[in-house]
């Protein structure tokens, strides 16, 4: 498919076909890409921004999704709970790094890490008990 080829009504019915997480992380690229077109962005924030709406590529987030499932039923083999902590460790790195630059453009903003998260749409952190 060309870049020609795509028109508003192609990519919305794609869109249609994704599921929820995948659609909010095309929703948060765009907002990057539309506040960069409109000179909304510093650079600094503009790079930020794409490490916080960093995700897992399409086929390693249905992977994931997939082993977590089997390993609820207790049906994963040795082979699939190596891949899984595998993808458990890249979703953690990328989530580790979300929350750096979450901190990071807070203090840019000069507003407080919550307000940021709720700024970009983020869910809360639940607290935690030690």
């Amino acid at each position: 498919m060309t870049a020609t080829s795509l028109t508003p009504a192609l990519i919305l019915r794609e869109l249609a076909k994704m599921s929820v997480s995948e659609v909010e992380g095309v929703m948060g690229k765009l907002q990057v890409i539309t506040a960069v077109k409109k000179g909304a962005l510093k650079p600094t924030e503009a790079r930020l921004l794409k490490v916080i709406n960093a995700t897992l590529p399409a086929t390693e987030r249905l992977n994931y999704r997939k082993l977590t499932t089997k390993r609820k039923n207790g049906t994963l083999t040795p082979v699939e709970h190596r891949e899984l902590l595998r993808l458990s460790d890249e979703v953690e790195t990328l989530h580790a790094r979300r929350m750096q630059s979450v901190v990071k453009l807070a203090a840019l903003r000069k507003v407080t890490v919550p307000e940021m998260m709720k700024r970009l749409g983020l869910p809360r952190l639940p607290p935690v008990h030690v």
